[in-house]
């Protein structure tokens, strides 16, 4: 890790600018920084190749995550014959791509509960991080309320389900 890097490990909590936040998570993604409570220190990279063998499924949607080399696609040609394009909730048709990859939409990501955007101070914090599918992490976004009202909408759809099978009296 550079200098530079090593520095904004250390100032986290003085990092403004968007760039500089997505920086300095992509200088750390192999370097040990995060304190894991069974393992001590490890990358992020460790840690979500340990989510992988977990055979995690996603918070929100439910669904099995994916992750390995089967589930990335070196062009846009390739991830289609491979099935990663969706349509995302905006009904676009969308392939999840981070550089020159392509990702199937259920590939395990991790995600910060409270997002780096907002809190870079809590970016590398065991207890901030969550496994998650690249669908419903890019669904999430910066939005720091997503769970309270992913949490709603189901309590909603709840609700109206109950109402629909058994009518007031």
């Amino acid at each position: 890790m550079s200098n530079q890097a090593r520095k904004k490990l250390f100032n986290l909590a003085q990092l403004y600018q968007a760039h500089e936040v997505q920086d300095t998570w992509n200088a750390a993604k192999g370097e040990s920084v995060i304190e894991h409570p069974d393992k001590g220190l490890i990358s992020p990279n460790q840690y979500r190749q340990m989510g992988s063998r977990l055979g995690k499924r996603c918070p929100y949607c439910g669904q099995k995550m994916t992750y390995g080399d089967s589930y990335k696609a070196s062009s846009r040609e390739e991830a289609i014959k491979k099935g990663f394009e969706y349509i995302n909730k905006q009904g676009q048709k969308t392939i999840n791509k981070a550089q020159s990859i392509f990702f199937d939409r259920k590939y395990l990501t991790l995600d910060h509960k409270l997002t780096k955007a907002r809190c870079p101070e809590r970016m590398f914090d065991f207890d901030n991080l969550q496994f998650v599918c690249w669908e419903c992490n890019q669904e999430k976004g910066s939005n720091n309320a997503f769970d309270v009202q992913y949490i709603f909408d189901y309590l909603d759809s709840l609700a109206t389900e109950a109402l629909n099978r058994y009518k007031p009296l």
